[in-house]
């Protein structure tokens, strides 16, 4: 019997490290789906795979193993698609009660925080609250009844950028909204909550630093609170490759663990008899876990920690039950303890760079590999792991930092090392208020080197490389030919590895034809962005909003879409007014892309910009480019001086109006009337009232008009007067509220297509229609 039970222990161990590799395989189909597959169909699946089993087939582990993390990840995402917000209470004022269950953010004019509702709606849920003009900022795990408006989480939609929808289902936030009035501010006791404990110190560390970015890095590498750092100083982070560092990353958890580890060894080896109750390997494992855990309640329980301290837990598997534990079994033990914990952690790109660190470390090192020479166990692994991570990189942000190696070669060791202990040690004495204020300073002026370093590195020629978001089978060649590239010496082939890169370095491209032009109408909520693409030339008309709190879309929208389309430089930027909603992005925009020559009607707030005026005429690749108003002698009027651009070529034309109003319609229509009858319409001012009046439409007699406008917004653009007249002259609409970023290649016959559509993912909401249009 013994033998027999030794042999189904070894068959368990060669089958174990498959069946959890095909068991995440699985869960990661869900990322390419457009929809879920219905109940039915994954209890279809689940029997067709567990009746091999069944008849003891040896193969069908792997498929078993794989349709279940499949079924498991699918389930999981029917379920948190359910908790949203039932779709007829959009837009209704709802009486809540509920609780503080973040750090608030405080903005220049509101408050936003997370709220677990546990009454008003039909089903407790969490959502994310604005409070506006609010005075008195609220605490973690307050119980407060309120009145709110609610909606289901909707982001924008493009080429690329931030997905807003599935950051809420990664995040489990099931409605946004803002709130209305406060009906009682103590509506029953306040819940514990580990994030009071958080904004206490968050608390004592403001006020012994002054306010920056160093401050914010401190909050962040403490306790894992990065609400002070905006776009622009994780722009900075990313060019450099070490936003792993900012907020707590698995080193800091894993040097959080290993000073337990430490304390735990001390304690065994000062008291020698405690290795006769509990040996002390395993005592110094317990301790690793107990102390990482303690560190990851502190740094808020986030999604990213647990996993962190689930992967320790599993690391340390082998410890704790006395057995010899291989890295790759303990990576895949990781891999499906996080999966179990969280099905849907596959939708978050820290899971992939996390998982995607350790295999190159345990891909290097866990043969024993040890250069001799220092400055090669220094750089190699650094070099290594950019070349790991840098498909990863390019799917997620459309950029790679060539950078990285080096930055952080010095900033890895410096912060973990030098920095990270004097945090842990004024966590430690945060009761001890002012031993805790000097450690603040102290771990403040640490990181001065450090943030000058970042702030270096990332104006650095080809310091940052942009390329477009891989398609699945380029990726899956790319990580397939960066496991031959990084193989262990000696494996045959290894340098035909670089052939699967080539797809990623060198991207298929669509090319447009001279006589030919693209147009895109970005999709930045409420606001205003549009690229107009010919042959060899891209110019973008204005930039989107920018927010109350000082973040824009230039940074999340702008760049990683015009990246994911090929535009590595503007040839032209008109920013028609200085509206917010239509010039927000401009600095940030510049800041990430070079721009050839900038034109607005408002040139004084723009650095280096030019005034656009009437007359003004160029032609790019056989298109024809006017500007048509604002004349030159016109005082700056907002709105009404917003450069009005036509663009034409031999197989179409479109106008780009701004936010001009009737008035200005009026004054075209009367001096140049000949040059408004073009095919393609972006509607003035969003679709207001004012704007679009049946006469303009009538000359214009456009077979299409474009909105951009936000969903659900306040001021209810388009107007429905507005498509009434549209309407009349017979046009197809589209308004980016409900379709995504549209687009049209103008000359080519293709039609116009809606990004929501066109990229259309389980988690997004589907497109919807305008009053029974597009």
């Amino acid at each position: 019997m013994p033998d027999v039970v030794r042999a189904a222990s070894r068959r368990m161990r060669h089958l174990l490290p498959g069946c959890c590799f095909a068991f995440a395989l699985g869960a990661t189909g869900v990322l390419v789906l457009p929809a879920l597959p219905t109940p039915v169909t994954l209890l279809g699946l689940l029997v067709c795979a567990v009746l091999p089993a069944a008849c003891r087939r040896r193969a069908a582990g792997w498929p078993l193993a794989a349709i279940l993390g499949f079924a498991l990840a699918a389930g999981e995402g029917h379920r948190r698609l359910d908790e949203r917000l039932n779709s007829s209470l959009e837009g209704t004022d709802l009486e809540v009660t509920g609780f503080v269950a973040s750090l608030p953010v405080r903005g220049v004019r509101s408050l936003r925080f997370d709220f677990d509702i546990v009454s008003g709606t039909r089903s407790p849920l969490r959502a994310r609250l604005s409070w506006y003009e609010r005075g008195d900022a609220v605490r973690p795990g307050d119980c407060l009844r309120l009145v709110l408006r609610l909606k289901r989480p909707r982001g924008v939609v493009n080429a690329a950028g931030f997905d807003f929808e599935r950051y809420a289902l990664v995040q489990r936030i099931a409605a946004t909204g803002y709130v209305l009035r406060v009906l009682d501010a103590q509506a029953c006791a306040p819940r514990p909550d580990i994030d009071r404990l958080r904004a206490v110190i968050a608390d004592s560390i403001d006020a012994g630093l002054k306010p920056g970015r160093i401050r914010a890095t401190v909050k962040g590498l403490a306790i894992g609170d990065t609400r002070e750092l905006g776009d622009a100083d994780w722009d900075l982070f990313r060019a450099t490759g070490t936003t792993h560092l900012i907020a707590i990353s698995g080193l800091h958890v894993g040097l959080a663990g290993a000073v337990g580890s430490g304390l735990a060894w001390l304690l065994w080896w000062l008291w020698p008899r405690l290795c006769l109750r509990v040996p002390r390997p395993q005592a110094m494992a317990v301790a690793a876990l107990l102390s990482a855990g303690a560190y990851t309640l502190i740094a808020g329980a986030t999604l990213p920690t647990l996993r962190t301290w689930l992967t320790l837990a599993a690391m340390l598997a082998g410890v704790l039950v006395r057995r010899e534990v291989g890295w790759w079994t303990r990576y895949a033990l990781a891999l499906v303890a996080v999966l179990l914990c969280d099905p849907l952690a596959v939708l978050a790109a820290g899971f992939w760079l996390s998982f995607g660190a350790v295999a190159w470390l345990i891909l290097a090192f866990g043969r024993g590999w040890r250069p001799q020479a220092w400055w090669r166990r220094w750089l190699l692994p650094q070099l290594g792991l950019t070349l790991a991570l840098c498909p990863l990189g390019l799917a997620f942000f459309q950029q790679a930092s060539l950078a990285a190696p080096l930055v952080n070669l010095l900033a890895v060791p410096w912060v973990t090392f030098v920095v990270v202990p004097v945090l842990l040690l004024a966590l430690l004495c945060a009761p001890l208020s002012g031993l805790a204020a000097l450690l603040w300073q102290l771990a403040a002026w640490l990181l001065l080197p450090f943030d000058t370093l970042v702030a270096t590195a990332s104006n650095w020629p080809l310091g940052r490389w942009t390329l477009p978001a891989p398609t699945p089978t380029s990726w899956v060649l790319a990580l397939l030919g960066t496991a031959m590239l990084l193989a262990p010496r000696g494996w045959p082939g290894r340098a035909l590895g670089i052939f699967g890169l080539l797809p990623l370095l060198w991207p298929a491209a669509d090319p447009i034809p001279p006589g030919v032009f693209e147009l895109t109408l970005l999709d930045v909520g409420q606001g205003q962005a549009a690229l107009v693409r010919t042959a060899t030339h891209a110019l973008l008309v204005d930039t989107g909003p920018e927010f109350p709190d000082g973040d824009d879309l230039g940074d999340r929208v702008l760049a990683p879409t015009l990246a994911q389309l090929g535009v590595r430089a503007l040839d032209g930027l008109i920013v028609s007014h200085d509206d917010l909603d239509h010039a927000g992005g401009t600095a940030s925009l510049r800041r990430r892309l070079p721009v050839a020559g900038i034109q607005s009607s408002a040139p004084s707030v723009i650095a280096g910009a030019r005034h656009c005026l009437a007359g003004q005429r160029w032609s790019w690749d056989g298109i024809d480019f006017e500007i048509l108003h604002p004349p030159p002698l016109l005082p700056y009027l907002g709105n009404e001086s917003s450069c009005v651009l036509r663009i034409a070529g031999p197989g179409g034309s479109a106008l780009i109006p701004g936010d001009i109003g009737e008035v200005i319609e009026g004054r075209l229509l009367r001096e140049q009337a000949e040059k408004l009858d073009v095919d393609l319409l972006i509607a003035g001012h969003h679709g207001s009232a004012g704007s679009s009046s049946a006469a303009f439409l009538a000359a214009v007699s456009p077979h299409e008009i474009w909105y951009s406008a936000g969903h659900r917004n306040r001021f209810r653009f388009p107007r429905a007067e507005v498509l009434q007249r549209a309407r009349a002259v017979g046009a197809a609409q589209w308004s980016t509220a409900t379709a995504g970023a549209l687009h049209r290649r103008i000359g080519a016959g293709r039609a116009t297509s809606g990004a929501r559509d066109h990229l259309r993912r389980w988690w997004r909401e589907p497109p919807g229609e305008l009053d029974g249009l597009h």
